[in-house]
């Protein structure tokens, strides 16, 4: 049976990564190759912005899967894309619904009532997920319907929610990759982005207790509030780590991809204790990182109380995630600032890194994506289509140029390849053949018969010249083939033949 691969696809604001997974027997996944290319000004606070800069490097991340060696020759078909950024939020929605008698609640009952919940909302919004939050059957409320019996039915709902130009643009960078031949039918399916992440990097615990899920991004923050083991909340902020590298390149004059390796190489959201923060420029620098760091945890939580919950709500604290979240103390300073358990957030053992390189907390992005449940049993890879090669297992010496048989699979292959009159006539040896047999078999004839009268032709040129005597007895070579005619002759005509027989 041949391995099922999984193809992700994660466009950010600061690059595009690409990976593909193979799902093992145990039911995880395996990364066998990671690639990812910088985007630069054409994703800004998560929304597509220019469709051809980042269709070209989508279209660079999956050449370079493809031509991966654990990928090659297999070609992507279908692929996950994450669906998120600023465009996304969520909003409460109920439903109700009587039946006709106490019957139990199924699963298609329930669906109804996700049906139902959106049908109000405001129609320039796409719905990307319906949430239960909670239900009343009969007047007692349960987490589950599903199962028990009941005639009136009340749902509470979390509906997410994204803007619908940024789902367009992402079909028309689709659509532009898919202009290459080789990419045309590659097929996409959108995957919302914090959910996944909140099904790898949360435990089950952590979601009932309550917690915050914050993913601090390069232009955006989105902060997921779960509680009673489910999503209640969704919101994104307009600012991320970039700020930080921005506010850095103003104060010390340099460009932003220097601040950004500044940033990396030395910012810390705290005061650091170490030696090589005690110099004038370090320290200027953690003032401009801590300063920014600091205004984007006070907007998490405004934003965590305009929802309506109180940090004391959220027993299991805070987990972070994103690429900002891995600055030097950015857990320290959230902890700080907001006087709750603070953790950084890994990826669980469902999907291993592999050979690639990727580790649990950079890259659980991709590997988010690779195990959310899309629903596709076969592969997000295809072999590349191989034409058929006859198997020709006849010994050269064996070998006939004519051969009845062969000519009949010949012509049931031009038969299958459907080609034209011309073609068949121009290309095929076998019909060639079959026409000029007869003839071809009159020239072997002819030049068997010719062979002994041209084999003295084969001789150098300096045989021009022989007189043909033997150089050892000075005789001709032909006396002894005379002598045989002449007795012949007196025998037959009992004289001697002519006297001019030697010349």
């Amino acid at each position: 049976m041949d391995a099922r691969y999984i193809a992700v696809l994660e466009i950010g604001s600061s690059k595009v990564k690409g990976a593909v997974a193979r799902v093992d027997s145990d039911g995880g996944a395996t990364l066998v190759a990671t690639h990812e290319v910088k985007t630069i000004n054409c994703v800004r606070h998560g929304r597509v912005q220019n469709v051809q800069e980042v269709a070209s490097r989508v279209d660079e991340v999956l050449r370079r899967l493809e031509n991966d060696p654990a990928v090659a020759p297999r070609r992507v078909r279908r692929v996950r894309i994450a669906l998120g950024g600023r465009s996304m939020a969520s909003v409460a929605a109920e439903a109700e619904a009587t039946l006709p008698a106490e019957v139990e609640i199924t699963a298609e009952i329930v669906e109804r009532l996700k049906r139902d919940a959106v049908m109000g909302l405001p129609a320039d919004r796409q719905v990307m997920a319906v949430l239960p939050r909670g239900f009343n059957v009969d007047g007692a409320a349960v987490s589950n319907a599903v199962g028990i019996f009941g005639r009136n039915i009340h749902a509470d709902m979390t509906v997410l929610l994204c803007s619908p130009d940024n789902r367009t643009n992402l079909e028309r960078v689709a659509t532009a990759v898919e202009s290459r031949p080789e990419a045309a039918r590659v097929e996409r399916v959108y995957v919302p982005r914090q959910l996944a992440l909140a099904r790898m990097a949360l435990t089950p615990s952590e979601q009932q207790l309550g917690v915050a899920l914050v993913d601090l991004g390069a232009e955006t923050t989105t902060v997921s509030v779960h509680k009673d083991g489910t999503a209640l909340v969704a919101v994104t902020l307009p600012m991320g780590s970039r700020n930080i590298t921005r506010d850095i390149a103003a104060a010390l004059g340099v460009t932003e991809e220097q601040a950004e390796y500044i940033k990396c190489a030395q910012a810390s959201a705290m005061a650091d204790t170490d030696s090589n923060a005690t110099t004038p420029d370090a320290r200027e620098i953690n003032a401009y990182t801590q300063a920014r760091a600091g205004e984007i945890i006070a907007n998490v939580l405004h934003r965590i109380e305009s929802a309506g919950f109180k940090l004391s709500e959220l027993g299991a604290g805070i987990v972070l995630t994103g690429r900002g979240a891995q600055m030097r103390r950015m857990a320290d300073l959230f902890a700080a600032q907001t006087k709750m358990k603070v953790r950084l957030a890994t990826a669980d053992n469902s999907v291993r890194p592999g050979a690639t390189g990727a580790t649990p907390v950079a890259d659980i992005d991709i590997m988010a994506l690779a195990a959310w449940p899309a629903g596709c049993v076969d592969s997000d890879l295809t072999e590349p289509a191989t034409a058929a090669v006859a198997d020709d297992t006849a010994d050269d010496a064996d070998y006939d140029p004519y051969d009845p048989r062969r000519a009949a699979a010949s012509a049931r292959a031009r038969r299958g390849a459907e080609l034209d009159d011309e073609s068949v006539l121009d290309d095929d040896p076998d019909d060639f053949e079959e026409e000029n047999a007869p003839a071809r078999r009159r020239d072997k004839k002819k030049i068997r018969r010719q062979e002994p009268e041209t084999t003295e032709d084969m001789d150098d040129d300096d045989d021009a010249d022989y007189d043909g005597k033997d150089t050892a007895t000075g005789k001709s070579r032909f006396e002894g083939l005379r002598n045989l005619v002449s007795r012949l002759g007196r025998g037959f005509i009992g004289e001697t033949g002519p006297d001019d027989i030697d010349d």
